[in-house]
C-alpha cells in the first residue's frame, strides 16, 4: 500500500486527533475522499472529526454514506446506532442495525441499548437474553410474568407509535462532494475554534472563568456561528451562573437535528431560571422518538418535581419501573404500591399544570436575541472580573471596600450579577434599604428571577415589612413562586408571624420539600397536629381569618395615618402595621388556647361526672353494676348535651358582665337544684346528681376559661408595655378611623366600646410610655411621670364627651384631641401631646358621732344578715352537716368582704380596675356576638376567607 493510501491518510489523522488538531485531520480525510474511492473508514474517521468540531449534521451525513458503502460493517453500524441514539432519532438507529448479518452477536446488544435510551426497560431486558441486565430484570417485573407481559405489551404500543410517528422513509441522501469541499475550505475557521477552546478550557482549569469568557467572546467576534464556539460558551456562561445568556448561546446553534445533550442543557437552563412551564412545553414539542429519550423524561420530572408536584415527577418519568433512589422515593411518597392514592395525587397535579401558560422560549430571550453573541460574554467577563476583586477584597476582610467596589461597577454598568452581590454584601452591613432599593431596579427588568425575589423578601422580611412581603409573592407567577427558596422563604415569612398553618402549607407537599427545610416541615406538621388533620383544618381557618382581618384592618389605619400626618415616616407606618399584625396573631393564638382549655375542661369534667353519676346509680338508687355503668353514661351526656345547648356560650368567660349576670346564677341555680333533688333520693337523686355535675362540667369550663383569659391579659399587657408608643398610636388610628361614620356616634354600643378604647390609650400614655425609658434622674423622671399622668387625664376627659356628647362641638373636640396625639406620637414629639391639670377635690365634711355609730351598725347588721339567716333557718330547713358548713363559710366570707369594702373605699375601684386590665387585655368587654367592630370586620373578611 502507498504512503497516500487509506491507511496512511488513517495514520496521519490519527496523529492529529491525538493532538487535539481535529480540523487538520479532518481536512487530511476530506481530501483523501475526494480524490480517491469513497472508504468506509476514512468516512467514520471524518464523522468523528466533524463530531469533534461540532458540526453534528455532517458527521451523521457521513456516518449514513459509510453504511451505505459498507452495509454490513459492525463498526460504522453501532457508531451510527450509537450517535443517532445521541440525538434522539431512535427510528433510524433501529434502522441501521437491519444492515448487519443475521449472525451478528452485536445486533441484540445495540437494540437493547437502543430500546434502554427510549425508556422501554422490558424490551430491552428481553432483546439481549444473554447480557447483564439483571437489574432491568428486576425493575420490570422479575419471577412476576404477568407483570412483564403487561408491560411489554404495553411498550410494544408505545414503540409502534413512535415508529409510525417517525415514518419509514429513508434519509434524504447529502451531496458528498460538496460536503467535503465545504469540510476542506473550513478547515482554517475550524482551527481557529478548536484553539480558542483550548485555550478557555485552560483557563476553566486555573479557576479562571472570566479569562476563559473574554477568549471565547474575541473568538465569537471573528466567528458568530460555529457550533463549538456556541457550545462552549453557553457551558462557560452557565458556569458563570448566566443561565439566560447559556440559553441563548444554545439556542443559536444550527445544528439539524440537535443532541439530547443540547435540548437536555436548554431545558434544566430553563428550569435553573425557574421556566418551569417553558421547560416541559420544549421537551413535549420535540418529535415523539426525541421526547421517549430517558435523559429528557428526567429533565421533566425534575421541572415537576421543583414545582411542587410530586405525582407528575412519578408519572414523567414513566411507570416501568424505579428509575433511580429519588424515584423511588418519590413512589412511596405519592401512594406507593396504592395505584388510587397515586392517580388522585395525579389528577391534583394535573389541575396544577393545565393553568399553567408557556411564553415561547424565543419571546423569552428577545432581549438577548438582539445582542451579539461576543457582547454577551464581554460582558460576562467584565461582570466575571468585577466579582473576583470583590472576592479578593472580601477575603481580605474589607467589607467596606468590597461593597464599593461592587457599587461603583454597579452604578456604571448595573449587570445582574454584581447587583445581586452588592445586595447581599448590603444584607450582611444591616443595610437593606438599599440592598432592597438596588433589587427593585434588578426585579423591574427580569421579575421571574428567584434570587432577585429570594432577596427582596429577604430584606422585606428583616425590614418587618409583611405587607409588601405578601404582596411581592403574590405577584409572583405560579412557576417561580413554586420554586424551593421561594417556598423555603414564605414559609418562614409565615413562621414569623406565627401563622403555622401557612407556613407549612407555602412548603407543599412533602415529597417536594427543599432539603435544607425538611426539619422545619416535620417540626410545623407536629405543631399543627401532626395526624390529627380535623385540628389542623381548625387551625388553618384561624390562621386565615387573622391574616384577613389584620390585611382588610389595618389599611383604614394606615390611610389615617397618612392623611394626619403627611410626613409620617416608612418605618412609622411599618412599625404600626407590624404592631397590628402583632396583636391579631397573639389574640388569635391565645384565643386558640382558651378553646383548647375550655374543650378540655369540659371533657375532663365530663368523665368524672360519668364516674360519680354511675357511683350514685349504683349506690344511692340501687342498680347493678352494668345498668349503673348505662344509667351514668346516659346521664353525662344529657348533661354534656345541655352544656352544649344552654351553657357554652356563658361559660366563655369574655366578660366579667356576662359571668355575673348570666353564668354564675345558672350555676348556682343548678347547684342548689340538683342538692334539693339529691336529698329526695332514688331516681331524684340521680336527676339532682345530673344537675349537680352540669353545674360543675360548667363551672370547670369557666374556670378553665377564666384562667386562659387573665394569662392572655397578663400577655397582652405586657405586649403593649413593649410598644406602648405603638399601642397607643394604633388604638388613637382606630378611634379616629371609627369616628368619621357618623351614624356610629348614635349607638351606645360603639360608644362603650370607644369608652374602652380611650382607657387604653390612657394607660398606655400613663404607665407604658413614661416606663419606655427606664431609670433616669429622679427630675426627669418626676416630669415624665407628670406627663404622662396629664395625658391620661386630657384623654380620659374625652370619655364623658363621647358618653354623653351635649353638641356636634363635643365630637369635634374629640377628634381634634385624637388628631393632635397622632401627630404627635407618630413623629416622636411626645412633649405635644394634649395635657390636662388635674381637678380639684374638695375636703370632706366632718361627721357626727351619730352618723360614725349608725354606720357602724349598718356595718354590722348587713355584714353579719347572710350567717343569721341560716342559723334562723336551720330548724325548717334541716340542714345536713355538710351543708352547713358551707353555709357558715359563704356566711363568713360574705362578712368578711363587705367589712374590707366599708373599711377601705378604694378596694372595690381596685377590683374594677384588675377586671378592667383583664377586659382591656382581652381586646374589649363586649361579647363578639355584640361586638361592632367584629360585626364590621366581618364584612370586610368575608370576602376573602372562605367558609
Amino acid at each position: 500500500m502507498s504512503s497516500t493510501g487509506p491507511a496512511a491518510v488513517l495514520e496521519a489523522a490519527e496523529l492529529c486527533s491525538v493532538v487535539g488538531d481535529h480540523a487538520d485531520a479532518a481536512h487530511l480525510l476530506a481530501e483523501a475522499l475526494i480524490t480517491g474511492p469513497a472508504d468506509p473508514a476514512l468516512l467514520h474517521a471524518l464523522a468523528d472529526a466533524q463530531f469533534a468540531v461540532g458540526w453534528d449534521g455532517c458527521a451523521l451525513a457521513l456516518l449514513a454514506e459509510a453504511q451505505r458503502v459498507a452495509p454490513g460493517d459492525v463498526t460504522v453500524a453501532a457508531s451510527r446506532n450509537h450517535r443517532l441514539r445521541e440525538h434522539g432519532r431512535f427510528a433510524e438507529a433501529l434502522t441501521a442495525l437491519d444492515t448487519l448479518p443475521a449472525g451478528s452477536g452485536w445486533t441484540p446488544v445495540l437494540r437493547a441499548g437502543t430500546y434502554a435510551a427510549m425508556s422501554l426497560p422490558v424490551l430491552a431486558a428481553e432483546s439481549d437474553p444473554g447480557g447483564d441486565r439483571r437489574g432491568l430484570w428486576w425493575r420490570t417485573g422479575g419471577p412476576l410474568r404477568l407483570l412483564r407481559a403487561r408491560r411489554r405489551r404495553r411498550e410494544q404500543e408505545q414503540l409502534t407509535a413512535v415508529l409510525d410517528a417517525a415514518g419509514h422513509a429513508a434519509p434524504a441522501r447529502v451531496d458528498i462532494p460538496a460536503l467535503l469541499t465545504r469540510i476542506v475550505n473550513g478547515t482554517a475557521q475550524d482551527r481557529d475554534a478548536l484553539a480558542a477552546v483550548r485555550a478557555a478550557d485552560e483557563h476553566l482549569d486555573a479557576e479562571r472563568r472570566g479569562e476563559a469568557a473574554a477568549v471565547l467572546a474575541g473568538a465569537l467576534r471573528r466567528d458568530a456561528t460555529h457550533p463549538l464556539l456556541l457550545r462552549h460558551a453557553a457551558r462557560v456562561a452557565e458556569s458563570l451562573d448566566r443561565h439566560a445568556v447559556a440559553l441563548a448561546l444554545y439556542c443559536r446553534l444550527a445544528v439539524d437535528p440537535s443532541p439530547i445533550e443540547v435540548l437536555g442543557g436548554q431545558a434544566e437552563l430553563l428550569i435553573r431560571l425557574h421556566r418551569l412551564p417553558e421547560a416541559v412545553r420544549l421537551v413535549e414539542t420535540l418529535p415523539a422518538e426525541t421526547a421517549r429519550a430517558a435523559d429528557l423524561r428526567r429533565v421533566v420530572a425534575s421541572a415537576y418535581h421543583e414545582a411542587g408536584l410530586p405525582a407528575a415527577a412519578d408519572s414523567a418519568t414513566g411507570r416501568d419501573g424505579i428509575a433511580a433512589d429519588w424515584h423511588r422515593s418519590l413512589w412511596w411518597r405519592t401512594g406507593g404500591p396504592l395505584p388510587a392514592l397515586r392517580r388522585r395525587a395525579l389528577r391534583r397535579d394535573e389541575a396544577v399544570t393545565a393553568g399553567w401558560t408557556a411564553r415561547p422560549v424565543e419571546e423569552l430571550l428577545a432581549p438577548l436575541a438582539a445582542v451579539d453573541a461576543a457582547d454577551l460574554m464581554d460582558a460576562a467577563a467584565r461582570a466575571a472580573a468585577v466579582l473576583d476583586r470583590a472576592r479578593r477584597a472580601d477575603e481580605g476582610d474589607s467589607p467596606a471596600t468590597t461593597v464599593d467596589v461592587l457599587a461603583a461597577a454597579a452604578a456604571a454598568d448595573p449587570d445582574p450579577q454584581v447587583v445581586k452581590e452588592l445586595a447581599l454584601q448590603l444584607s450582611f452591613a444591616d443595610r437593606e434599604e438599599e440592598a432592597l432599593t438596588w433589587l427593585d431596579r434588578v426585579a423591574a427588568t427580569d421579575p421571574a428571577d428567584v434570587d432577585v425575589t429570594d432577596g427582596r423578601l429577604l430584606a422585606l422580611t428583616w425590614l418587618d415589612r409583611t405587607r409588601d412581603a405578601l404582596r411581592t409573592l403574590e405577584a409572583l407567577p405560579p412557576a417561580v413562586r413554586a420554586a424551593p427558596a421561594i417556598r423555603a422563604r414564605e414559609s418562614l415569612l409565615y413562621d414569623r408571624i406565627l401563622l403555622r398553618t401557612r407556613a407549612l402549607d407555602a412548603l407543599g407537599p412533602a415529597a417536594t420539600v427543599p432539603p435544607w427545610m425538611r426539619g422545619n416541615h416535620r417540626q410545623l406538621w407536629w405543631r399543627t397536629g401532626g395526624p390529627l388533620w380535623m385540628v389542623r383544618d381548625r387551625m388553618r381557618r384561624t390562621d386565615a381569618q387573622a391574616l384577613a382581618a389584620w390585611r382588610f384592618g389595618t389599611v383604614p389605619l394606615l390611610s389615617t395615618l397618612d392623611s394626619l400626618v403627611p410626613s409620617v415616616t416608612p418605618a412609622m407606618r411599618t412599625l404600626v402595621d407590624g404592631g397590628r399584625l402583632y396583636h391579631e396573631t397573639l389574640t388569635m393564638l391565645w384565643e386558640r388556647a382558651n378553646v383548647a382549655a375550655r374543650l378540655t375542661a369540659g371533657y375532663l369534667a365530663t368523665a368524672a361526672a360519668f364516674a360519680v353519676l354511675a357511683r350514685v346509680g349504683r349506690d344511692t338508687v340501687g342498680l347493678d353494676a352494668g345498668w349503673a355503668l348505662l344509667a351514668g353514661a346516659i346521664a353525662a351526656a344529657l348533661a354534656f348535651l345541655a352544656l352544649r345547648r344552654w351553657l357554652y356560650q356563658y361559660t366563655r368567660a369574655e366578660s366579667g358582665r356576662l359571668v355575673v349576670t348570666r353564668a354564675a346564677p345558672l350555676i348556682i341555680g343548678l347547684a342548689l337544684a340538683g342538692a334539693a333533688l339529691y336529698r329526695l333520693g332514688g331516681w331524684s337523686a340521680l336527676a339532682g346528681a345530673t344537675l349537680a355535675a352540669l353545674a360543675v362540667m360548667a363551672t370547670a369550663r369557666l374556670a378553665a376559661a377564666a384562667v386562659w383569659r387573665v394569662l392572655a391579659a397578663r400577655v397582652m399587657r405586657r405586649a403593649v408595655r413593649g410598644e406602648p408608643r405603638v399601642a397607643a398610636l394604633s388604638e388613637t388610628l382606630a378611634l379616629v378611623t371609627e369616628l368619621r361614620e357618623t351614624a356610629r356616634r348614635n349607638d351606645l354600643r360603639w360608644r362603650r366600646f370607644w369608652l374602652e378604647r380611650l382607657e387604653r390609650i390612657a394607660l398606655a400614655l400613663e404607665h407604658d410610655l413614661p416606663a419606655t425609658f427606664g431609670i433616669v434622674d429622679p427630675d426627669t423622671h418626676r416630669q415624665l411621670a407628670d406627663g404622662g399622668r396629664g395625658a391620661a387625664r386630657a384623654v380620659r376627659q374625652l370619655k364623658f364627651l363621647v358618653a354623653a356628647p351635649a353638641s356636634a362641638d363635643a365630637w369635634r373636640r374629640v377628634e381634634d384631641v385624637l388628631r393632635h396625639n397622632t401627630a404627635a406620637l407618630a413623629t416622636g414629639e411626645l412633649g405635644r401631646l394634649r395635657r390636662a391639670e388635674p381637678v380639684a377635690v374638695p375636703a370632706p365634711a366632718p361627721r357626727s358621732r351619730r352618723a360614725v355609730a349608725v354606720e357602724v351598725l349598718r356595718t354590722a347588721v348587713f355584714a353579719g344578715l347572710p350567717l343569721a339567716v341560716v342559723y334562723l333557718a336551720q330548724p325548717w330547713l334541716a340542714f345536713s352537716e355538710t351543708a352547713l358548713d358551707w353555709a357558715k363559710v359563704v356566711g363568713l366570707g360574705w362578712a368578711l368582704l363587705y367589712v374590707l369594702l366599708t373599711l377601705d373605699p378604694t378596694l372595690r375601684d381596685k377590683l374594677s380596675t384588675g377586671l378592667a386590665l383583664v377586659t382591656l387585655g382581652q381586646g374589649g368587654g363586649i361579647p363578639p356576638a355584640e361586638d361592632p367592630v367584629v360585626v364590621a370586620r366581618s364584612r370586610d373578611s368575608a370576602r376573602s376567607v372562605a367558609p
